[in-house]
């Protein structure tokens, strides 16, 4: 957690906040409202009067600023961490947010609710829309699309093209905002060198356009990011790519399912398959609170 803290040196505004041992940080990113506060890099035990002790304070001060909403908990933008486990905490996947079941449990009695939720689930490589996404790889591919795959170090020579799609596919996404190149390189890639990174990246006239990406760890297989830029959002580009990973996965490593990590329920794409396919979910929420100035 404290790697991230140099984001900080880009909100307009923040603040640590700290009662006893208790601690977190207020801050105010433009980019993502300007009456949303946000709070984030908890450090906090279960002591329900300590904790409100401490949100009570982060609301006052909220409330200064001209706020009218409190949201967390996420590292200043959706490129860092955030969200808390609230369900399957025994279930340990990469990355992941290792909060005890407290912090859900305390965070609603002091009167915050679940804004945005999110799972991860094991899903059976072979199911219906990998059959979809086989018969438009292959038509993307008599239409001249590539697809390149790169592990590893080779990864980090595409960081470019990953952060480039990323801007423009996440822009205008809830909790999402943009940070500088440089930012990313320095403190998002430090996670994906503890695990061996497969890239997929789809090109079209020698412009990378789309990506899939996810590793091994600990006996599994994690689908982790995904993107596509917004003008090809519509061509089922990101089915093909999905295909092309599950394809590798399934054939080349061995894998009959694998892990679908951090995906948003309330995301328009957002599906479910029944108990035969995925099992293992875990979920996660980002809370907030409407307060009065």
């Amino acid at each position: 957690m404290d790697r991230e803290l140099e984001i900080l040196k880009y909100a307009h505004y923040y603040e640590k906040i700290t009662v006893g041992e208790y601690s977190l940080y207020m801050m105010i990113n433009d980019q993502i409202g300007k009456d949303e506060c946000l709070f984030g890099f908890c450090r906090l035990e279960d002591d329900i009067g300590q904790w409100k002790e401490l949100f009570s304070l982060l609301e006052k001060k909220a409330a200064e600023k001209g706020c009218r909403i409190i949201t967390g908990p996420i590292n200043y933008t959706s490129w860092m961490s955030y969200r808390w486990t609230i369900s399957n905490f025994d279930l340990k996947l990469f990355p992941d947010c290792d909060n005890p079941p407290y912090y859900p449990d305390n965070i609603r009695k002091l009167g915050y609710s679940e804004r945005y939720t999110y799972r991860s689930a094991d899903i059976v490589i072979e199911n219906p829309l990998y059959t979809i996404g086989r018969d438009i790889y292959e038509e993307k591919l008599r239409k001249g699309v590539k697809f390149l795959r790169f592990r590893g170090e080779q990864v980090y020579s595409h960081c470019r093209e990953v952060y480039d799609i990323s801007i423009d596919a996440f822009a205008g996404s809830y909790l999402y905002s943009e940070i500088p190149f440089g930012a990313f390189e320095r403190i998002y890639t430090v996670w994906t060198r503890q695990v061996n990174v497969d890239l997929f990246i789809a090109y079209i006239d020698g412009k990378a356009v789309g990506y899939v990406m996810g590793y091994e760890h600990d006996g599994r297989y994690i689908s982790k990011t995904s993107a596509v830029l917004k003008r090809l959002q519509g061509n089922k580009l990101y089915l093909a790519l999905l295909y092309a990973g599950c394809r590798y996965v399934r054939e080349t490593l061995g894998y009959d399912d694998m892990i679908y990590h951090f995906q948003c329920e309330q995301r328009a794409t957002f599906r479910r398959f029944d108990e035969t396919i995925e099992s293992n979910e875990k979920r996660y929420a980002v809370f907030c609170k409407e307060i009065v100035k």
